[in-house]
């Protein structure tokens, strides 16, 4: 299996071989997880890759149904896991939400993973107007809008694979 990691399962010590994405690399800083990310990348263990502007793509889209805050550093990630048929693994709930959606493995790097895929939604605490983005304050009454969870079948949350995995896999 190829690992994917984000900065949280360097941090969390999660030492085999992977691969992750430059932007990674530049989001780690406290000594201890540099040290072991410096160790994995000498001795060959963390391969630092980009991943392909189409897999970029596919995740955007998902991210956009699930209306999950994924960093750029953080869709690259799940898009390289895409491109290497491989596993994320993060502690970013975002991120695994995103994952569920496209059918890509992952494992959650020092928190309990997630049990269930959430697609957000924006509403107006005032006027219950819903949005399908963030805002600030609503159009229509001047109250704030909040993001709230909504429960979503993974049915829901499909089309956004170009590149659908072959059967029996």
């Amino acid at each position: 299996m190829k690992y994917i990691l984000d900065a949280s399962a360097i941090i969390s010590g999660f030492v085999d071989n992977g691969y992750t994405v430059p932007e990674v690399i530049q989001e780690i800083r406290d000594y201890s997880s540099e040290f072991t990310m410096e160790s994995l990348i000498a001795s060959g263990k963390l391969q630092i890759e980009e991943p392909s502007e189409e897999a970029v793509s596919e995740v955007e889209c998902a991210v956009g149904k699930t209306k999950d805050t994924l960093s750029a550093t953080d869709v690259k990630v799940v898009a390289l896991a895409l491109d290497l048929d491989g596993c994320v693994v993060s502690g970013d709930y975002g991120i695994q939400n995103v994952c569920e959606v496209l059918d890509v493995p992952y494992e959650s790097a020092g928190v309990k993973g997630i049990e269930e895929i959430f697609r957000w939604e924006f509403v107006c605490v005032g006027c219950g107007r819903k949005f399908g983005h963030a805002l600030t304050e609503c159009p229509f009454c001047g109250n704030r809008v909040i993001r709230r969870r909504s429960i979503q079948r993974k049915s829901q949350m499909t089309g956004c694979r170009k590149r659908e995995k072959a059967s029996g896999e």
